[in-house]
């Protein structure tokens, strides 16, 4: 059985698949994200009729995104993986966006951009759908304007944008390339999708439990940041 666990956008996303089934649970990120997580843990378990020793697998959002959700969610899921000894496969909010819009074109390059508030997006750039899982990909923090002047000046015959928020709309006109949008909204994350990816190899990178770190995006650097260790066990057992 494989967990999922999505903190990293305006709701929370949990899921679980067991055999060929999904459960998933959609919750509005809260102030106590550490409660509503292992409520709502429970919830999915009870609902696949599973046990938490069941879990041989956590698949993790490590952003960016909210970074106080984020940093609660990682030592969630680090408890558990620690108390069960599992494995945990990150993905991040860039690759989880290119899986929902699920785009196969791989002679077109992909730009994925995601809400920061504070009108900046952060923005990363692909030559193609396969590039979007590469390790040597690279985000930015930028400003909307900066954003606007980026995608007017590429000069392709196609550009896929994949972003969760209308916020930020293009003046296609203004643009050298034909443009499709795609948005994709926190609450439509294509769970069977980032499963299949997993199945698939797509993105197959197992960590160490204390590996497993956030992409936290700053000043134009991709860093990531470690997160102090936080056991959580009598809450998980």
């Amino acid at each position: 059985m494989i967990f999922f666990i999505d903190t990293a956008f305006d709701v929370t996303t949990i899921a679980i698949k067991k055999e060929e089934k999904f459960y998933k649970e959609i919750i509005d990120t809260d102030t106590n994200i550490s409660q509503v997580l292992i409520d709502r843990t429970r919830a999915i378990l009870d609902k696949s009729k599973s046990e938490k020793k069941d879990i041989k697998l956590i698949i993790f959002n490590q952003g960016p995104g909210n970074f106080t959700s984020l940093r609660i969610s990682l030592s969630y899921i680090k408890a558990i993986a620690f108390h069960l000894n599992i494995p945990v496969i990150t993905l991040n909010s860039f690759q989880i966006l290119a899986l929902s819009a699920n785009k196969n074109e791989n002679e077109y390059p992909i730009i994925i951009v995601i809400d920061a508030r504070m009108n900046e997006v952060y923005y990363s750039e692909y030559k193609s759908n396969s590039d979007v899982f590469s390790k040597d990909n690279s985000c930015c923090l930028i400003s909307y304007e900066k954003f606007y002047e980026k995608i007017e000046n590429i000069k392709k015959e196609k550009i896929n944008i994949i972003k969760n928020s209308s916020n930020f709309l293009l003046d296609v006109n203004q643009c050298n390339s034909s443009v499709i949008e795609t948005i994709i909204n926190s609450q439509d994350i294509n769970i069977p999708n980032i499963f299949k990816s997993i199945d698939e190899n797509l993105y197959q990178r197992e960590e160490n439990i204390d590996e497993v770190s956030l992409l936290y995006v700053r000043d134009n650097v991709a860093k990531k940041t470690k997160v102090k260790k936080i056991l959580l066990l009598k809450n998980i057992s």
